[in-house]
């Protein structure tokens, strides 16, 4: 669901640490249809000078240092990798970063984990998730991480990257999403497309909300003028006098070589079915994610709800 960027730590009564896992479940996928099972491996990998494909090469986890101010820092290229993935996505399951980075080897993430946190680049927390209260470890980039990433020019231009948590309720949410994002790359490649770059509802919030929040003596028609002008700049529609934004939107080169990007939402079990309405008629593609553990993680359902989404 997407969200204004205001951060709150918000309850903290919901950050605990447990060994226990949440699972999620998918609910639909959108307007183009296809199958979307989550891959094990990428089918196929990005072209070059796109954002960079965890599971591309194996990367080494020799260390080298790194002097920022004051401050010696250690890390190792698949460290790297990592954190420029989980800056990407704001943040991200453990379990995810398991399977994604270190081929479902548990041992040497916890030792890489133990040194950045240690150095004060990534940062951690057990948020509370589901009716059953479980737990669902996550991370996210720290400050310090962030710096050094676009310090070294580890980032490719245009892409943003995040420090910091959202409060509790939403970073189960955001952690999610790299899930939504896997399926749909899976799907592009499929097809020969390439993976270029990704962009949060965070990045379209700041920018839009920006320019619309200006001061000055705007009427009703100058704010419609306004807001219809950023929709057109961000290939973004107006559904009930808004802007509707997605949750995750992924720009990608065709076969052919011609840019395009599909928006994508998010919804859990707790979407109202007005909002999930409201979402179609946006065109954007929706995937879904049950909280409730269930003691195991599914893979994505691949059908399309877009329709019954429509006749409710």
């Amino acid at each position: 669901m997407s969200r204004g960027y205001d951060r709150d730590e918000g309850d903290q009564r919901d950050w605990q640490e447990s060994e226990a896992q949440a699972s999620r479940m998918p609910l639909s996928q959108g307007r183009t249809g296809g199958s979307a099972a989550t891959p094990e491996k990428p089918r196929r990998p990005t072209s070059e000078g796109g954002p960079r494909d965890p599971e591309r090469k194996p990367k080494s986890r020799e260390h080298s240092e790194i002097r920022y101010g004051r401050q010696i820092y250690q890390w190792s290229e698949l460290e790297r990798a990592v954190m420029v993935e989980v800056g990407r996505f704001r943040t991200m399951d453990e379990e995810d970063v398991v399977r994604v980075f270190y081929g479902g080897i548990e041992a040497p993430f916890r030792d890489d984990l133990k040194k950045l946190l240690g150095q004060g680049l990534i940062e951690r927390r057990s948020v509370v998730v589901g009716k059953n209260r479980d737990i669902r470890h996550v991370i996210a980039l720290g400050k310090k991480g962030k710096k050094l990433l676009e310090r070294q020019g580890d980032v490719e231009r245009g892409q943003a990257i995040y420090a910091g948590f959202v409060k509790p309720a939403e970073a189960s949410h955001d952690a999610s999403v790299y899930r939504m994002y896997e399926a749909e790359a899976a799907e592009i490649g499929s097809r020969g497309g390439a993976v270029r770059r990704v962009v949060l509802d965070f990045e379209f919030k700041k920018k839009i909300y920006a320019e619309l929040n200006k001061k000055g003596d705007y009427g009703e028609l100058s704010y419609a003028r306004r807001q219809q002008g950023l929709a057109q700049l961000y290939e973004l529609p107006i559904v009930d006098g808004k802007i509707a934004l997605p949750d995750l939107r992924i720009e990608y080169d065709t076969e052919e070589g011609d840019r395009a990007h599909i928006d994508l939402e998010l919804a859990t079990e707790h979407y109202r079915p007005g909002h999930m309405r409201q979402k179609a008629q946006a065109g954007f593609k929706l995937y879904g994610v049950n909280t409730t553990s269930r003691g195991h993680r599914a893979g994505w359902e691949g059908r399309e709800l877009t329709r019954d989404v429509l006749a409710l």
